[in-house]
């Protein structure tokens, strides 16, 4: 039997601008577009950033009942 687990994450990232940027692009590059949920951005008063990705992930397992 297969079961699919499924777990809801997120991926923070805070800083300046554009190194947030940065970062948050590559991780969504690795990211698979299937697992892709939601992006957050909110700004602070002192200048920086913080982007919240939310995204799934999904494992197929193998479970042999006898």
């Amino acid at each position: 039997m297969d079961f699919t687990i499924r777990k809801i994450c997120t991926k923070i990232f805070t800083g300046p601008p554009c190194d947030v940027e940065e970062q948050a692009n590559d991780f969504l590059r690795q990211l698979d577009l299937l697992n892709y949920v939601d992006v957050k951005v909110a700004n602070s008063d002192n200048g920086t950033i913080t982007v919240v990705i939310v995204y799934k992930v999904v494992q197929k397992l193998n479970h042999n009942l006898t």
